[in-house]
């Protein structure tokens, strides 16, 4: 399969994207990966060569993190997808594309989708943050939680630390080989920790950015992908309330739930559930609904 990885130039004066495109371009919509906190295109590493078999599908490591260079501007998720949008753009992606995120980076592909539904053939939320959440005050207070171990890694890489923080960070996610290697590069000094923490800091307030654009197009079609080791917690019951409220705004939707699955195992061994979710939205874009 074609693979490529390089450095995308977007317009004067913004960062230059690190991108991991695979695949080759078909009738159906380019897929692009959005990663969670502290997250890079490595992440993806095993899900790229899944969804790569059904046409490109391309992974980035936001500005400031991985190999891309800073962003000069704010971390919330609006101007991120601004940032999303002006790679497409370099990229030639003049079509609708499929977005996909994980955690975080689900509240990302919402607000893309918010500003472009015409540029959006589908979602697919994996375990993801989304304006709905601002519904649940207990998932506000668990993303307060993660705020504080964000302050604590950059804090850490601070001290001189980084490189043990990236490694931690990698071997929570299970990555092998080379994507490892990428991962903790990519948060391998303080100032790239820096940046994940500032995104993190921003996920709160960009809640309410989002939802003030609209949220999560209901024409858009939409899969949602949550699962839980201990579904029987009141904060797994609440996020999982979540995504179905978020399903019930889409006039198309389809909820998958992973027995057993943990946050991260969606892009690990329990990734066939994501390659079933983007399956089903390239069918919906193929059969023009």
């Amino acid at each position: 399969m074609a693979a490529a990885l390089c450095a995308v130039a977007g317009p004067a004066g913004a960062a230059a994207l690190f991108t991991d495109c695979r695949g080759e371009r078909s009738a159906s919509p380019t897929v692009i990966l959005e990663s969670g906190a502290f997250g890079v295109a490595a992440d993806w590493d095993l899900v790229l060569d899944d969804l790569a078999k059904g046409g490109r599908v391309c992974a980035y490591d936001r500005a400031g993190v991985g190999a891309s260079t800073p962003r000069a501007g704010s971390e919330d998720a609006v101007a991120i997808a601004d940032e999303l949008a002006a790679l497409l753009d370099t990229l030639g992606e003049t079509g609708r594309v499929i977005l996909v995120g994980h955690s975080n980076g689900a509240l990302y592909i919402e607000a893309f989708a918010a500003k472009w539904p015409q540029r959006t053939a589908g979602l697919v939320y994996i375990n993801g943050v989304n304006s709905v959440d601002l519904d649940y005050p207990e998932l506000v207070g668990d993303l307060a939680s993660e705020r504080r171990l964000a302050d604590l890694a950059a804090t850490v890489g601070g001290l001189g630390l980084a490189p043990l923080v990236s490694g931690i960070l990698t071997n929570g996610l299970g990555l092998k080989g080379q994507a490892a290697e990428r991962k903790r590069q990519g948060l391998n000094d303080a100032a790239r920790l820096r940046v994940a923490r500032d995104e993190d800091r921003a996920m709160i307030p960009s809640l309410s950015l989002v939802r003030d654009l609209g949220g999560s197009p209901r024409n858009v079609p939409t899969a949602i992908i949550v699962g839980w080791t201990a579904p029987g917690l009141d904060i797994s019951r609440s996020w999982r309330a979540a995504g179905a409220a978020l399903a019930a705004r889409a006039r198309t939707a389809w909820v998958l739930e992973p027995m057993g699955a943990t946050h991260v195992s969606p892009l690990l061994r329990d990734r066939a559930y994501v390659a079933a979710a983007v399956s089903w939205l390239r069918s919906l874009t193929s059969s023009g609904r």
